[in-house]
């Protein structure tokens, strides 16, 4: 048979134990809604201008394959519709290049992202007083 007062300092361990879970909830919460919410707003506001950009970029990309056929066709003796392909392909893959760069810069910029140095110490930090204190009760 189990004796009641052997399994006090265990359910005081346990009372313990659930309050840390839920302060290092509320500490892991109070840091990062705050960033997740304006990292959400920050992301989708890019995105919205990313939309007219692209708009923009589109046009500006349409008109320098133009010019570029133009170009050839003025320029060499490739025929018309000969320029304008080579004119466009030639932009195609000067998109491919930008886009290739603008990858690898987001690569760079992902490996910033740092995880939540704080409230990892502090529940290493508590979880260990909390052992710390459940070992001594028991000697």
């Amino acid at each position: 048979m189990v004796n009641p007062e052997d399994d006090a300092p265990l359910q005081q361990f346990k009372a313990e134990l659930s309050e840390f879970i839920e302060r290092e909830k509320e500490l892991a919460r109070a840091e990062l809604v705050p960033a997740a919410k304006a990292a959400g707003i920050g992301s989708g506001l890019f995105a919205a201008a990313g939309v007219f950009a692209l708009h923009a970029l589109w046009m500006v990309i349409l008109c320098l394959a133009l010019a570029v056929g133009w170009f050839f066709d003025t320029f060499t003796a490739i025929g018309t519709w000969g320029a304008f392909t080579l004119g466009f392909l030639l932009v195609a893959v000067m998109s491919v290049l930008i886009a290739f760069i603008l990858i690898k810069v987001g690569q760079l910029q992902m490996g910033k992202v740092k995880s939540p140095e704080a409230t990892i110490a502090e529940a290493r930090t508590t979880l260990s007083a909390l052992v710390d204190a459940a070992t001594i009760r028991r000697a």
